[in-house]
């Protein structure tokens, strides 16, 4: 033990008070909202309420939940994360895997071709006029395809992927093309089960994403059908909360009910976080390294 503690030099220190200054930046704001939504009307509106609920109440949970456009925008969210998850990861992990293989005779046709795409792509982008042209004269105006297509993959992932697949053995691949397997087999029975660790911190940060994304809900989507992240959005800048109920006024401000809807939207990623973290470090580390 005392061993142990004689190797702590000055970088650990700073790096443990560094570290527990950015913690308290991220978690103390979120208590708050959470102490915001659960006090009472008089404690939020006489600024009592710091980290800890002043008068416990789940009015606000209750106000908010009575706009049925909350749990509509909810659904909203939950399809387009299943959508653009799995569909962004298979384009991904394809793409990545055929930027893996290199160009020669032995790898992908094409594939200065695809690098220099790709670069292109990461540096530049059509803006925001000639996109929201594509999409409404495709006919996507309005669908859960315009917030998913335009934003189904990301370069930096599929770098992120293509470094891991090129760290894999080659032999692995050798001996199944041998056996008489396909790229795509090889592809689906070696390279992905392999991968489980760059592929889910590939996946969680699509989730963020997707989850939190709101713009293409407010360009390409109608008010009676945006996303989760959208809809909170607008009703934290637009506040619709007028009552003539003089009990109602008692129990509830704006301040309270914004705070119950961010809530309601952070539980799933503050959910999924926990049971993906495992495999966050690795996949970026393992993602990240090129020999």
């Amino acid at each position: 033990m005392k061993t142990k503690l004689r190797s702590y030099g000055l970088f650990d220190y700073f790096n443990i008070v560094l570290m527990l200054f950015l913690g308290a930046i991220c978690v103390l704001p979120l208590l708050h909202v959470v102490a915001l939504s659960f006090s009472s009307s008089p404690a939020v509106l006489s600024n009592q309420v710091y980290f800890w609920p002043v008068e416990f109440t789940t009015a606000a949970y209750q106000r908010a939940f009575e706009d049925p456009q909350l749990l509509k925008s909810f659904w909203v969210s939950i399809k387009r994360v299943c959508l653009g998850v799995s569909i962004g990861l298979f384009v991904t992990c394809m793409a990545g895997y055929v930027l893996s293989k290199g160009g020669g005779r032995d790898g992908i046709a094409g594939h200065k071709f695809f690098i220099i795409f790709f670069i292109f792509a990461l540096l530049f982008n059509g803006g925001l006029i000639p996109t929201y042209l594509l999409i409404t004269n495709m006919g996507l105006y309005n669908s859960i395809w315009a917030i998913v297509l335009p934003g189904l993959t990301n370069v930096f992932y599929i770098i992120l992927i293509m470094n891991f697949f090129s760290t894999l053995p080659k032999s692995l691949e050798e001996s199944a093309f041998l056996d008489g397997a396909n790229h795509f087999q090889v592809f689906y029975k070696i390279y992905l089960p392999l991968s489980v660790p760059v592929v889910a911190t590939v996946g969680l940060f699509m989730v963020v994403f997707e989850w939190n994304e709101f713009f293409a809900g407010q360009i390409y989507m109608k008010a009676d059908n945006v996303p989760l992240s959208t809809f909170i959005k607008s009703a934290i800048t637009l506040p619709d909360f007028s009552t003539s109920d003089p009990e109602e006024l008692q129990k509830l401000n704006f301040r309270s009910i914004s705070s119950a809807q961010v809530v309601f939207a952070a539980l799933p990623i503050l959910a999924l976080f926990p049971v993906l973290q495992k495999f966050f470090t690795r996949g970026i580390v393992i993602g990240g390294v090129k020999e």
